[in-house]
């Protein structure tokens, strides 16, 4: 049997060869591999069999050099952010110096070796290391892999895509990633994620978490609050002195009988009778200094606004994340019931009606005056009387008050000064409720009628449908107007043409309140919501059109589970009645999509958002109702008598009681 010669042994090669630079070209990689530097006194005994790569190798290597790659581990810009390499380095050297020379002599040897060896060449290795390791080996390894493995992604990804990946987290997940590191914290922190998070959950409830934030309108500055009533004031002034120097006003002008209104007790030729006597009655109020409406002249305008103020240049934007933390406190408030109650008590009579915002709360009550009082301080600023019977409604913004009364007259005030500016006659009996906007204001009567007067004409007409007496109107989308009565029915009507456009029923007593959105996210059952199409279809062929419109334009009906829950954003209606329910209606269809029960006697009132629902009842309690599901979420109590008006805002509630208290439940109070 033939013997192999031994194989030459290499001839040696200069110490510096022995640490080759690595695939990676950053010199750092270099001494993480070789962390023991040959040096005079540690380099390899001439007997040590001494190895380098081959010729073709050592080419392919260095065409890797020259494509300049760098890994992920041996980026520069990236090194300098692992600190846990350092520190392992630096016990992998202690280590090592435990050991004998030679050892170490041999152990930089391998690590040169590998060093410089192709990526191929690395993998070959690699795999036959791992062929001869045992289990506690490869318990070592893996545990050390693991971290070795894990990347910063967002540091090397681009800004833009790091942010499209942060905005899909949670609030809390937001929070922990700002805590990694500063980088992190950087892009956690940034607007553009935020602002997602404020779009997912202001104003509507999100579709990931279940819940939303209230919208929080900015709050004026006292001082620029200050200019602009003080402008207003002015103004008011220059509008009294002006339309005390013009003839009065004609008298409302009749609506001609139309066909498509339904059969009153009285014909259409009596009451043109009827408004001519009225008009013929219009005199000046002995009360006011102000001109009531007149038979004798052209119109005149009811009311002109001041011009508003200028607003200020240059305001500081807030950050998102600052804005969505202010909110997360008051829904916390909301979600935990913490708030503080205050009371007002001026009123010696029950409180019909109320309106607040910021800075003023404006209640009007049965010992017929209107009280303005600081909503902060609870301080009442001016009580505004001239009514000879009790006030039933009121309405307010920036310029002016509308108030109507059982007199059967609306004042308009300037509620800064409490001055009344003009008195509007028309009705034949007490005025109920009002609504106004930048055109027109609309009125509801014992009478059964609703009035629309012009702001800028001051023509009037008149709605006729209604049975008994209208208890709410509210405009819809500039050209609408929903009305509720004490025949059980709520009306939709096209404000232009005069004629009702649908009639809503489903109440078996007195509708008292209602409210209108324009849109708001609703959560329905696809099976409730065709259960309803079908029985609309069954009930009446003839509205077969509506139920066809509401099917097509409705994502719940297409669902084809049975019981699966399916979101829609629709404009809805939300009215309450003597029948102790409150009911939501598809302001589009006429539908109703859910009724709410659990107060004991009548609702009188309530007030609602994209939130949340409260409406307040005789049974001398405040419901707060969940908007989407309706579910009753707790009742407030603390009014001695019948609640008869709620009002709603981003952080408060505020309730009227016919004990002639004014209640206020604040949740944007830190507790």
């Amino acid at each position: 049997m033939a013997h192999r010669s031994p194989s030459p042994s290499p001839a040696p090669v200069d110490s510096t060869d022995l640490l080759a630079p690595s695939l990676c070209l950053n010199p750092d990689a270099i001494a993480d591999l070789a962390p023991v530097q040959p040096s005079e006194h540690n380099l390899l005994p001439a007997t040590f069999p001494t190895l380098t790569w081959s010729e073709q190798s050592s080419l392919h290597h260095d065409v890797s050099l020259g494509e300049k790659r760098l890994c992920y581990r041996h980026r520069p810009d990236l090194r300098s952010k692992r600190a846990a390499d350092e520190f392992q380095l630096e016990e992998l050297q202690q280590d090592i110096k435990l050991l004998p020379s030679q050892d170490q002599q041999i152990i930089s040897h391998i690590w040169s070796l590998f060093g410089a060896a192709p990526a191929s060449h690395r993998q070959l290795v690699l795999s036959g290391l791992l062929t001869q390791c045992c289990v506690p080996q490869l318990s070592f390894l893996s545990n050390h892999l693991q971290p070795l493995l894990r990347i910063d992604f967002l540091s090397i990804l681009p800004p833009e895509i790091s942010l499209r990946i942060l905005s899909h987290l949670d609030a809390t997940s937001l929070c922990h990633a700002a805590q990694v590191c500063k980088s992190w914290r950087r892009l956690a922190d940034d607007d553009v994620v935020w602002h997602r998070m404020c779009e997912q959950h202001i104003g509507l409830k999100c579709t990931k978490c279940g819940w939303g934030l209230p919208l929080l309108e900015k709050k004026k500055v006292r001082s620029k609050r200050q200019e602009e009533v003080a402008q207003i004031q002015d103004r008011a002034l220059e509008i009294d002195t002006s339309a005390s120097s013009h003839p009065p006003s004609p008298a409302p002008s009749v609506s001609p009988s139309s066909p498509t209104f339904p059969s009153r007790r009285r014909s259409a030729s009596s009451d043109l009778e009827i408004d001519s006597r009225t008009a013929k009655r219009a005199r000046y109020d002995s009360r006011s200094p102000s001109p009531s409406y007149d038979s004798n002249d052209y119109p005149a305008p009811l009311f002109q606004s001041p011009v508003p103020p200028v607003k200020p240049e240059g305001t500081t934007k807030r950050p998102w994340k600052e804005i969505y933390s202010e909110r997360l406190i008051v829904e916390r408030n909301w979600r935990k019931r913490n708030y503080k109650v205050k009371q007002f008590r001026g009123h010696s009579d029950g409180v019909m009606c109320l309106q607040f915002d910021d800075s003023f709360l404006i209640t009007g009550s049965y010992d017929n005056s209107v009280k303005v009082w600081n909503i902060e301080t609870g301080e009442c600023l001016r009580t505004l009387t001239g009514h000879a019977l009790c006030v039933r409604a009121l309405h307010f913004d920036e310029a002016k008050l509308i108030t109507g009364s059982m007199d059967r007259t609306l004042k308009i005030w300037n509620y800064h000064t409490g001055q009344c500016i003009r008195t509007l006659q028309g009705h034949t009996d007490g005025v109920v409720t009002l609504d106004f906007d930048s055109r027109i204001l609309a009125s509801g009567s014992v009478d059964a009628t609703i009035k629309i007067w012009n702001f800028a004409t001051g023509q009037c007409s008149t709605l006729k449908g209604h049975s008994d007496l209208v208890n709410k109107v509210q405009i819809y989308k500039k050209d609408f107007l929903f009305s509720t009565s004490d025949d059980t029915t709520v009306k939709f009507w096209d404000i232009a043409s005069r004629t009702c456009l649908q009639t809503f029923t489903g109440h078996v007593g007195r509708v008292q309140c209602l409210q209108t959105s324009g849109d708001a996210l609703i959560s329905i059952l696809a099976k409730r919501r065709h259960g309803k199409f079908a029985a609309l279809e069954a009930a009446s062929p003839s509205s077969n059109a509506v139920v066809s419109r509401a099917r097509a334009s409705s994502p719940a009906y297409e669902s084809s589970s049975s019981d699966s829950e399916t979101r829609t954003t629709r404009p809805i209606v939300v009215t309450g009645g003597l029948d102790n329910t409150l009911k939501i209606w598809d302001a589009e269809t006429g539908v109703c999509l859910n009724t709410l029960f659990g107060h004991e006697e009548g609702v009188w009132s309530l007030a609602f958002d994209k939130l949340r629902i409260v409406s307040g009842s005789l049974d001398k309690t405040i419901k707060v109702w969940d908007t989407e599901s309706g579910e009753c979420l707790y009742t407030l109590s603390g009014p001695e008598g019948p609640v008869t008006c709620v009002g709603l805002g981003d952080t408060k509630v505020v309730g009227g009681s016919a004990d002639g208290s004014v209640f206020l439940w604040d949740y944007g109070a830190r507790m």
